[in-house]
């Protein structure tokens, strides 16, 4: 008698317990954005040795990592667009001059945001640079990130194509000064 007892009082806790449950579907929370900007990896476009011969790698890290800090925060205040990724390019010639690009696949970000990123980038102080310009990537992702920009790996401008010879070429000292004339 004591277990049948028992067992009726644990069979009504049960149906008390799932009668007090919430049998709604649990709200499902809203989708956090996607981060603004998300750093990837960074790209030497130039054969180590000669990096290493024109930059102080001691120099290079805290420009590369103050160039991104300066590419975020242009993309943070720019307004919410649809995903991109793409690289950031830093090319750095003796005298302390620096030019920024950016490549994104599709979609890209706005125009405006591109040059505000540009413009951020460029304000960052230069490492000092010796026998020829240097060339680094830092790839990224914003708003979520979108396609990989199409054509080489790691990407470069689509105009800057037009700068190789019809038969091909590397890109080295001479393709640089084409691209970025002095």
């Amino acid at each position: 008698m004591k277990k049948a007892a028992t067992a009726s009082i644990m069979a009504l806790a049960v149906v008390m317990g799932l009668a007090a449950c919430n049998r709604e579907p649990a709200p499902v929370a809203a989708e956090t954005p996607a981060e603004a900007w998300v750093g990837k990896d960074v790209v030497l476009y130039l054969p180590d040795p000669v990096m290493k011969a024109r930059v102080e790698v001691a120099a290079l890290s805290p420009y590369v990592n103050a160039a991104a800090i300066a590419a975020e925060g242009a993309i943070r205040a720019a307004p919410a667009q649809a995903g991109a990724s793409g690289m950031l390019l830093l090319m750095v010639k003796p005298g302390g001059r620096s030019k920024a690009w950016v490549v994104t696949g599709e979609p890209a970000a706005s125009a405006e945001t591109v040059a505000a990123v540009v413009k951020a980038v460029e304000a960052v102080p230069a490492p000092a640079v010796r026998e020829g310009p240097i060339l680094v990537g830092v790839g990224f992702e914003a708003w979520g990130g979108g396609a990989p920009p199409a054509g080489a790996n790691p990407p470069i401008p689509r105009d800057w194509y037009s700068y190789f010879p019809k038969d091909g070429g590397r890109l080295d000292d001479a393709f640089m000064a084409r691209v970025w004339p002095d």
